[in-house]
Order: C-alpha cells, then structure tokens, then sequence
C-alpha cells in the first residue's frame, strides 16, 4: 500500500470483469492470455479506481523494463494518480525502467508522464522503432528510470 498525499493506493489482483467495464479499456493492449500476472486492478481508498499493468520486453538483457498501461475510470483521473501507482508496480515487479506508448493527441496523458519524470525518447530512436513498425507514426514513446 502506498499513501499519495491523499489517498491510500494499492494493487490488487488483475479482475477481467472490472477490465471490462472500463471506457477506455481499448487503451491497454493486454492483458493476454497468461499475462494476467503483469496487470492490477487499482484500488483507491478501496474503491476500484483503474487497471495498470506492464509488458515485458522481448529482449531478456531488459527483464528489469516492462512497456506501462493505465486506465483510470473518469472519476479518478487528474488527481496525480499514476505516479504512486507506477512506484507500486514498479516495486513489485522490480522495475527500473518503464516505457510508455501515448498517441500524439493525447496531450493530457502526455503532459501528466512528463510531470511524473518520462521523458521522450530522441526523435532519431522514435524514428528507428518506427521503421521497425515498433511505434505507429500517431505515437510517441516514453522513458523513465526508476531509482
């Protein structure tokens, strides 16, 4: 459990039936079958409040990374959440770098991973992951180290 400055956040088990409900659940790309245990329903002073969950990467030199998603129900949504939430799966996944992928017109998403520390990739990296088909040309990738 973790306390924000005003709430008490914790992860609980991955529940496909909340994953469901959520409006914009389109935004996550898993879970997939068998990587439940990657992904969390986020409770909120106990209320269901959102799913967030990782996907490792491929490359096993990185098994301390994994590729974030978060969908928070509306009602939470700009109450500086997602950066205790992001501390919590990192810690317990034992995460050092986290990657996010957000499209270019989600300025809100945007803004509110810069202001928790993720930082763009270089034009030049985006490019390449591009050209890999890694990254869609509506998208934009994001870093951020754990310490």
């Amino acid at each position: 459990m973790m306390f924000s400055d005003r709430f008490a956040i914790t992860l609980s088990d991955f529940n496909q039936e909340f994953f469901d409900s959520l409006d914009d659940n389109y935004q996550i790309k898993g879970p997939a079958l068998g990587q439940e245990q990657y992904f969390h329903t986020i409770l909120v002073d106990g209320l269901r409040a959102g799913v967030v969950g990782y996907l490792p990467p491929r490359n096993v030199l990185l098994d301390d990374a994994g590729f974030v998603q978060i969908v928070l129900a509306p009602e939470f949504r700009g109450r500086g959440l997602i950066g205790p939430i992001y501390e919590l799966l990192a810690e317990r996944h034992g995460l050092k770098t986290l990657y996010g992928t957000v499209t270019k017109k989600n300025t809100l998403s945007l803004r509110a991973h810069e202001k928790i520390g993720f930082r763009l990739l270089s034009e030049e990296k985006m490019a390449d992951l591009r050209r890999r088909g890694l990254l869609g040309e509506d998208e934009v990738r994001l870093e951020k180290e754990i310490s």
